[in-house]
């Protein structure tokens, strides 16, 4: 499925919304979209493979309920998040595949703005919590996709053409 990249754009946009506004059932929203894009995938083996890249996201969310970066989450780590992942990694494969051909130092950059921006925006919305002043949340943020993203990104490259 030549354009694929778009399907993959819009399901991930639409698992991403269900959790920021809909979080009581975005686990059920989201299941529903992840099937079907394996459904649709035309490279669900190459897609399956990188899912194991997602307790990376899941540590790092953690870490951060469990250095106070976010406050609010108790317990288990939530359902919707881990599908946030999974819908994330899976993106590195189709609507965000054009990262692989940019420069490492870029790849940070834009990791640091969007991943920052993403969770920033998912607090405003009233998705996650957190003590933290602006400054330091963003700061840390910024560090953490900065690295977070490259990483990922080299990481899906080896797994998916064994460079490692």
């Amino acid at each position: 499925m030549q354009k694929f990249w778009l399907i993959n754009l819009i399901l991930f946009q639409a698992a991403w919304f269900s959790a920021v506004l809909y979080p009581s059932v975005a686990s059920w929203i989201m299941t529903l979209l992840l099937a079907l894009h394996f459904y649709l995938s035309p490279t669900v083996k190459a897609d399956a493979k990188l899912l194991i890249l997602v307790p990376i996201g899941v540590c790092a969310d953690k870490l951060q309920m469990h250095f106070g970066v976010f406050s609010g989450a108790t317990g288990l780590f939530p359902t919707y998040l881990l599908l946030l992942w999974c819908f994330f990694i899976l993106s590195l494969n189709h609507s965000l595949l054009w990262l692989t051909r940019v420069h490492l130092g870029m790849q940070g950059v834009l990791g640091a703005l969007g991943g920052a921006g993403s969770y920033w925006a998912g607090i405003e919305a009233g998705a996650l919590q957190t003590n933290l002043a602006t400054p330091l949340l963003l700061c840390i943020l910024l560090c953490i996709w900065g690295l977070l993203l490259p990483s990922l990104i080299y990481c899906r490259q080896a797994i998916l053409h064994q460079d490692c």
